[in-house]
């Protein structure tokens, strides 16, 4: 391990800097983070909310447990739960994540043991689109200690400088292609606009896609005006973010990914009894989590805790016979322009 005053910790964030747009940055990334902080294994995963967990990366990772991650758990990943629901970069740990989310049992009883597992730090780094790249460390025997996390918490500024540094330098060079495809931020269609909404980039992916359905036009203007984050379309859900002034491509400019519906729910899905069963407030909070809302944000516009939200959510699973926001999103996204919830 490196002492964070340490001329070699420097030298490898002086490493992180070079690869900067690199296909080596997020490993040349998650290797200076457990640099000053004891571990066994590091893996990188990207969080989305309408998609799997994707593993990116893996160091002294077995290959049957990311195979058994992919298969059987990472639907029910706590941090990939943790991302959805607050969608904030920071240090977040594993007994935060098992405290807020208790229908873990398969993760943290059957995946952690079977993969060595005792304990795990993550770093959350959003890019766009409300996905994110998780980078982790793992522990094989005990867990990460109080100076463990304080010093996460200390390099975790030069950690989310490189990164959005890194994103910024793809999106300054989105006119080569391959740039954003590599790192799997350009496989989904995109447009990026500028702040008065004209359009400085659409990737090949995002034309074809409006070329087949004229509606999306009328979305992104729709969106655009509202100020929402998610809407649903036949076979599409549509994400609108705002960029910050430093976004060199389109300062304080405007991004929309497409993602596909992951699949076509059976006939019969949404008749009316099923949505009749939900209350009123039960309905209200539906409908913000289509929307793409935090939990936080939902508290907040409804000015009632989080922990109440959190119980009304999974009175909504209950009734609708599902285990998770992700897959209540999945069965009714194609629908929500559709029905008046």
């Amino acid at each position: 391990m490196l002492r964070l005053d340490d001329k070699r910790w420097f030298d490898k964030l002086g490493q992180v800097a070079k690869s900067i747009g690199s296909r080596d940055f997020h490993p040349e990334l998650v290797s200076l983070f457990g640099a000053s902080i004891r571990h066994d294994s590091c893996w990188i995963i990207r969080f989305s909310r309408n998609e799997s967990p994707e593993v990116l990366y893996t160091n002294n990772v077995k290959s049957h447990v990311v195979g058994a991650y992919l298969g059987e758990y990472s639907g029910v990943d706590p941090f990939s739960d943790y991302w959805n629901n607050h969608g904030h970069a920071g240090v977040i740990m594993l007994a935060k994540v098992k405290a807020e989310y208790k229908g873990i049992e398969a993760y943290s009883r059957v995946f952690l043991p079977n993969a060595r597992i005792s304990d795990e730090m993550s770093v959350f780094l959003p890019t766009v689109g409300n996905d994110c790249y998780g980078l982790f460390l793992e522990r094989e025997e005990g867990v990460f200690s109080r100076a463990d996390v304080e010093r996460a918490r200390r390099v975790f500024p030069a950690l989310e400088g490189c990164h959005r540094a890194h994103i910024s330098n793809l999106f300054a060079n989105a006119h080569k292609a391959c740039e954003l495809e590599f790192n799997r931020l350009a496989d989904k269609p995109m447009l990026i606009q500028d702040r008065f909404g004209a359009s400085v980039y659409s990737n090949d992916a995002w034309n074809e896609a409006v070329a087949g359905d004229r509606a999306i036009n009328s979305e992104v203007v729709r969106l655009s005006a509202r100020g929402e984050k998610t809407r649903a379309l036949d076979g599409w859900i549509i994400k609108f973010e705002k960029m910050t002034g430093d976004f060199p491509l389109a300062p304080h400019g405007r991004m929309f990914v497409l993602e596909r519906c992951n699949s076509a729910p059976a006939p019969g899905d949404f008749d009316t009894p099923s949505l009749e069963e939900l209350t009123p407030r039960e309905r209200d909070i539906l409908s913000f989590m289509l929307r793409g809302c935090t939990t936080g944000h939902i508290a907040q516009a409804l000015t009632i805790s989080k922990g109440v939200v959190k119980n009304y959510k999974h009175r909504i699973y209950r009734k609708m016979n599902v285990d998770s926001e992700r897959a209540l999103v999945r069965r009714f996204a194609p629908f929500f322009s559709r029905i008046d919830i």
